[in-house]
């Protein structure tokens, strides 16, 4: 749930010809995406908003309505008393009641504003209210349609039984670490499918634990490329595609590779100080995918994960950060099925990188206050 910054009520999504906003019905105050605001504002307007906020901006007291991070206070307008609180982690700024209109109206630097005659003011006024009430009309629409997620090919996974996220989290730049590292796990599996290749890569390349030192030690790396069939494929890059571009963008892509490799290996440790004698191979990006799944459990809290219930036609909504506790209990359960030889699937190794992932988004939180959830 997106709660207002001002008075703590909820927030409620609404479509406008611009693109979605969200509203606060109770103190009239609206929280808009950057690129939004982009088509509204001046350009000047935005790229003083931009430097001040992502420069030197003040971290004032509210809290951002999506990941709850304190906003920067910003004034894009010396000559006036306009104050923006924007978040530079989720590309979001918020507008109290009357704070919108004002942005909108902001005229290139030296442009002259004439008064409109009494008619045309009338009429400005009479369309800024039909605004208003569709976009009210929308908001009671939404509220009472109970709707999925913001696109339809999200029913897809939905009703495969995977979690979606039921409204991306907004992201400021291309994720190219994680598509480069997707399209390097599909090119290895295309290039050896068929004809027995998969399986001889995975018998020379997975990982085993009584031969960890095999090709120096390299297949605990190789692992991570290597999939055992199409569904283990598609699945792992559902989950890595989903949550790997927010938390790219939010850690960078070196620590973002530093995270990803870190949680893989920490999957195969525990792996492997389970099971030492093994001598089946283990691969797939499960354990390192486990590792992004916490991180973003923790730095987007209130992002929303759906579930869907194909019997009755319903999603279930959780926090992104009670679905890791669901998440994580049932890899508990898998690891005990695992340590009693009635799973061959390695839940073992989804809890070290689970573990790898939150002990890094935890440290970041100690270390940067302003990233704290």
């Amino acid at each position: 749930m997106l709660v207002c910054p001002g008075c703590t009520s909820r927030l409620v999504r609404a479509k406008t010809p611009q693109g979605i906003i969200y509203l606060c019905r109770k103190c009239g105050g609206r929280a808009v995406a950057l690129p939004l605001v982009r088509k509204q504002a001046d350009a000047s307007f935005v790229k003083t908003l931009r430097h001040q906020a992502y420069g030197s901006g003040h971290r004032g007291n509210r809290g951002c309505p999506l990941c709850t991070r304190p906003m920067a206070e910003v004034r894009p307008t010396p000559a006036d008393d306009l104050v923006l609180d924007v978040c530079t982690y989720c590309h979001f700024v918020w507008f109290d009641q009357s704070e919108f209109a004002r942005m909108t109206d902001q005229a290139p630097p030296g442009a002259v504003r004439e008064e409109l005659p009494p008619q045309a003011a009338e009429a400005v006024a009479r369309f800024q209210i039909a605004s208003d009430t569709r976009i009210a009309d929308t908001v009671e629409s939404f509220e009472a349609g109970r709707p999925g997620p913001d696109h339809p090919w999200k029913y897809i996974p939905g009703i495969l039984g995977w979690p979606v996220e039921m409204e991306a989290v907004p992201v400021s730049r291309n994720p190219w670490a994680t598509w480069l590292l997707a399209a390097g796990m599909v090119a290895i599996f295309l290039a050896n499918w068929g004809s027995d290749g998969l399986g001889r890569l995975i018998a020379q390349w997975g990982f085993i634990p009584a031969q960890w030192h095999r090709h120096s030690g390299m297949t605990i790396l190789s692992s991570f490329f290597i999939h055992a069939g199409w569904l283990h494929l598609v699945g792992n890059l559902y989950f890595f595609l989903v949550f790997g571009d927010n938390v790219e963008d939010h850690l960078g892509r070196g620590k973002f590779l530093l995270l990803l490799g870190g949680a893989h290996l920490g999957g195969m440790l525990l792996h492997a100080v389970f099971d030492p004698s093994s001598s089946v191979p283990a691969v797939g990006a499960s354990a390192g995918i486990a590792g992004v799944i916490a991180y973003y459990g923790i730095a987007f809290p209130k992002a929303k994960i759906g579930i869907f219930f194909w019997f009755f036609f319903r999603w279930l909504r959780l926090g992104a950060l009670w679905m890791l506790v669901l998440y994580a209990l049932l890899q508990l359960l898998g690891a005990h099925r695992q340590v009693e030889g009635l799973s061959n699937v390695s839940y073992l190794a989804h809890l070290g990188g689970l573990a790898a992932g939150a002990v890094v988004a935890l440290l970041l939180w100690r270390t940067r206050p302003d990233r704290a959830i």
